[in-house]
């Protein structure tokens, strides 16, 4: 009876995997290497990648479209909550009636403009990012390595703009819950509630673009 040793079985896949990192330039080829990647250029799949970083960078994508969803929820109740009335100003009305209505419809129409804006941003993000990951994942599962790589490359301007749009609904959702609390309230209670989410949407936006230049400058430059 023969026995076949263990270390003679991978044998041919040990060779195979040398011969791949002798033949692809270091630079494209990362440090673990799956067996199927590897099958994948022995057949002429094209660029070889780390399975699971791209499925770690996918599930990083995903958390975009699930941020945006539920901002847009919230944001779409809070348009039908909030009254929306542009109001004429008396004719017999003093200084203080007529500036008061002038804030109030100007409040209005920035709050509607401002939501709207952030809901539609949110639905584009949600239809970018889904749609990206979808087609990645199954390039994946279809070991289809190449045409991921070039798929996730042609994309990277629609996914930038998607992230811009994301980051939109952010800020605008706190406007928009300031600007709402404005509209809703009357007396003390709207100043009390709309300054202080007001502040914070401004506190927000330093520190939102904070995040992004040390995102740029120590992870994609």
């Amino acid at each position: 009876m023969i026995t076949i040793s263990p270390a003679l079985t991978f044998e041919p896949i040990r060779i195979g995997v040398n011969a791949v990192r002798r033949t692809l330039p270091m630079r494209n080829l990362p440090p673990a290497v799956s067996l199927p990647s590897v099958v994948s250029v022995i057949r002429g799949g094209g660029a070889v990648i780390d399975f699971d970083r791209s499925l770690v960078r996918l599930d990083a994508f995903s958390t975009y479209p699930v941020v945006a969803a539920i901002l847009m929820s919230a944001m779409l109740d809070m348009n039908s909550d909030t009254p929306k009335v542009i109001k004429k100003i008396p004719d017999d009305a003093d200084k203080s009636t007529a500036m008061q209505i002038k804030i109030e419809n100007a409040a209005t129409c920035l709050f509607a403009f401002i939501c709207m804006f952030s809901i539609a941003s949110a639905a584009y993000s949600v239809g970018v990012f889904s749609l990206v990951v979808i087609y990645s994942k199954t390039a994946l599962g279809l070991g289809l390595d190449g045409p991921f790589s070039t798929f996730l490359a042609a994309s990277t301007a629609l996914r930038a703009s998607a992230f811009r749009s994301t980051l939109s609904v952010m800020i605008g959702f706190l406007f928009s819950l300031s600007l709402s609390t404005f509209l809703r309230e009357k007396g003390i209670i709207r100043w009390l509630e709309s300054v202080p989410t007001f502040i914070i949407s401004v506190l927000a936006l330093v520190r939102f673009k904070y995040i992004m230049n040390l995102a740029t400058t120590l992870i994609y430059s």
